[in-house]
């Protein structure tokens, strides 16, 4: 069935079955799981994911999809289709699920946040730009290392399952591609934590000491006193922070409200 892919969408489709079972199986999903798909294309994934025996909820946002989904789900029964906005859609109302992902990777940093602080989400295994792929691993004082690494490896154990290259996607990208496995911790989030590590790194060529001061609004002195406390050295950079650091920071921030 002809398909006429949008750039503006963010379409590129694994057709190889094959290849999508191979990371399924690595996944290790359980007939008694429930999987939460977001980005169903043509279904090829959704189809490999329903073989397992598993619960399948797959949203898709482009109505286009729709024939060909149900062409290419037919006979099973244990997969909904859902046309709607991932970044809008409620997922409270599900039970505990996993989620599997090949979005627009335009939306990628969203949907990671909106996924590692969902209660019922218990880990987020998705697609990715090489590039993003790296930056979610990053080490410490690394210079892949930022905002988007310490979010991650604070709220997840976080790992490459399998570099994708881009000929493995119609149309083909102009990057290649890896599937990130996120398995969360029990560790809290807040809003602090997140503006905290976003201020900072807004400063990445800064100290800590400078970065942090701006982050509360030019007051060095509360800066290098919330330092001192979390006995964090002033003259480091931001990419020589763990994300145990920044959640000290953020902590201290709000006892400081108090």
């Amino acid at each position: 069935m002809k398909f006429n892919y949008k750039k503006s969408l963010g379409q590129n489709f694994i057709y190889d079955c094959a290849y999508l079972r191979s990371i399924v199986a690595a996944l290790q999903i359980q007939p008694t799981e429930l999987v939460v798909e977001i980005g169903a294309g043509a279904g090829t994934l959704t189809r490999v994911l329903a073989e397992r025996g598993c619960q399948v909820y797959s949203l898709e946002i482009d109505q286009r999809l729709t024939a060909i989904l149900q062409k290419n789900l037919i006979g099973y029964t244990n997969v909904e289709l859902i046309f709607a906005d991932a970044l809008q859609h409620d997922f409270t109302r599900y039970g505990q699920f996993r989620l599997v992902a090949n979005v627009p990777y335009y939306i990628t940093t969203p949907l990671l946040l909106k996924f590692l602080t969902l209660p019922n989400c218990t880990d987020v295994n998705i697609l990715v730009a090489d590039e993003v792929a790296k930056r979610i691993i990053a080490p410490v004082g690394t210079p892949a290392y930022g905002a988007l690494s310490v979010t991650c490896q604070w709220l997840a154990d976080c790992s490459i399952l399998q570099n994708v290259p881009r000929n493995m996607f119609t149309p083909q990208p102009k990057v290649d591609s890896a599937f990130v496995c996120l398995v969360k911790k029990n560790v809290p989030f807040t809003a602090r934590f997140n503006q905290v590590v976003k201020g900072i790194f807004a400063g990445r060529r800064k100290t800590v000491l400078n970065a942090l001061s701006t982050v509360l609004h030019g007051d060095k002195i509360g800066a290098a006193k919330v330092l001192a406390m979390a006995k964090i050295e002033p003259t480091l950079r931001p990419e020589q922070l763990t994300p145990t650091n920044y959640w000290q920071i953020s902590q201290l921030l709000d006892n400081f409200d108090k």
